[in-house]
């Protein structure tokens, strides 16, 4: 694999991770909770927006953090972002579920 896929993985889990926080303040917004403690904590010290955004951040940070080491570790670096592409993408799904179900649609 080249450098360029590793580029298009950080690309879709950055996407993802926008995709997630707009996702989950749509949620936030109607009503429903946050199943995250940590980020449940945050969202009741700082409200919806900057609880989000605050995780939302750290987790592109890490991201990046990954994105670092694309060099020394290509095939750790696929893999990781594999796996958290496949997490938040479920979730995304999950959550537009419920979303899709408390609109009634």
């Amino acid at each position: 694999m080249n450098i360029p896929t590793v580029w298009s993985y950080l690309s879709v889990n950055l996407l993802l991770q926008a995709f997630d926080g707009v996702l989950t303040y749509r949620v936030l917004l109607l009503g429903i909770p946050e199943a995250n403690p940590l980020v449940s904590a945050s969202i009741a010290h700082w409200g919806d927006l900057w609880g989000l955004v605050l995780w939302k951040t750290l987790a592109c940070v890490l991201l990046l953090f990954i994105f670092r080491f694309r060099h020394q570790r290509q095939n750790l670096t696929i893999h990781a972002y594999r796996i958290t592409g496949g997490v938040y993408g479920w979730f995304a799904v999950l959550a537009l579920c419920e979303l899709l179900l408390d609109l009634d649609i």
